[in-house]
């Protein structure tokens, strides 16, 4: 792994509703790239990723709403779609006013800065991993009244709203996690960059940065615009694609993106997580 020796600054950028938060690794000579992070993770999570890319590009990556060091706010009852995410990113790039964009993003991540570069003149290339690539049928039916009750069904919508939220300290949080299954296949280290901006002080020790009320209501917002964004930009579109079973691009959407987008990268032998298990290959296909 070669990890650049620049050191990420923090910023923030004021919005009307708060600040987005994130990190910079300053490279103002090369062209700007922004990385947008999955559901229920943060900017930190993706350190060891990220600044492998700092000699080719001037890397932003921004916590979205709910999560990490942002603090705008949130209202899970009232969450129908990740538009608002993509409105947050539409933000950031406002601010910025900077040509020539390469956006990237890891699962939601990835969803939202699709439909976030759709019609801006400034994004020239897009890089996603893992995008959740849901069958339209299922965008369609989140605009009912029906899904309101097909929502709270789905395993990850539960397993979310079940998930522990605070503890008495970082520590602890690091003990109990190490032992799960779900971080014994990350990278050393990727776990503590998680944390270093997934937990924040509390009353009561710490907590989770991105409550499990927030998380559920995400994974539960369906009525994207993907498809319809991903043809309106395919030329400029990227795709990487896990082959395992927890990958959220199926056999069939693998296929309508290959005939749709510039490029479908196949990989093996990692997850749907696959920046925290090979930060280097990941790396590698942002860079190309």
């Amino acid at each position: 792994m070669k990890l650049s020796t620049l050191t990420p600054e923090r910023f923030r950028v004021a919005t009307e509703q708060g600040s987005l938060a994130g990190l910079h690794w300053a490279n103002r000579a090369k062209p700007p790239l922004l990385f947008c992070h999955a559901t229920g993770f943060c900017a930190s999570t993706y350190k060891q990723m990220l600044g492998q890319l700092s000699n080719q590009f001037d890397v932003y990556a921004i916590d979205l709403r709910g999560h990490g060091q942002t603090d705008l706010p949130t209202s899970p009852d009232k969450l129908k779609s990740w538009h608002i995410y993509a409105n947050d990113i539409s933000a950031f790039l406002d601010n910025k006013n900077i040509e020539g964009w390469t956006i990237a993003g890891h699962s939601m991540g990835a969803v939202t800065a699709v439909i976030a570069s759709e019609g801006r003149s400034d994004v020239i290339s897009l890089r996603l991993i893992e995008p959740v690539a849901v069958p339209s049928i299922m965008n369609l039916a989140a605009r009912t009244p029906i899904w309101a009750q097909l929502k709270d069904r789905m395993p990850m919508v539960q397993k979310a709203a079940k998930r522990r939220s605070h503890w008495e300290n970082r520590e602890a949080v690091i003990s109990s996690y190490e032992r799960k299954s779900l971080f014994r296949g990350w990278a050393p280290g990727v776990l503590h960059d998680y944390l270093e901006d997934g937990l924040v002080e509390s009353p009561r020790g710490v907590s989770l940065a991105c409550s499990p009320a927030w998380e559920a209501a995400t994974f539960g917002a369906q009525a994207n615009r993907f498809w319809p964004a991903v043809a309106a930009l395919a030329d400029n579109i990227s795709v990487f694609a896990a082959s395992h079973v927890t990958s959220t691009v199926s056999p069939f959407a693998r296929a309508q993106l290959s005939r749709l987008v510039a490029s479908v990268q196949l990989g093996r032998g990692v997850s749907h997580l696959a920046p925290m298990e090979q930060p280097d290959e990941m790396a590698a296909f942002l860079r190309k």
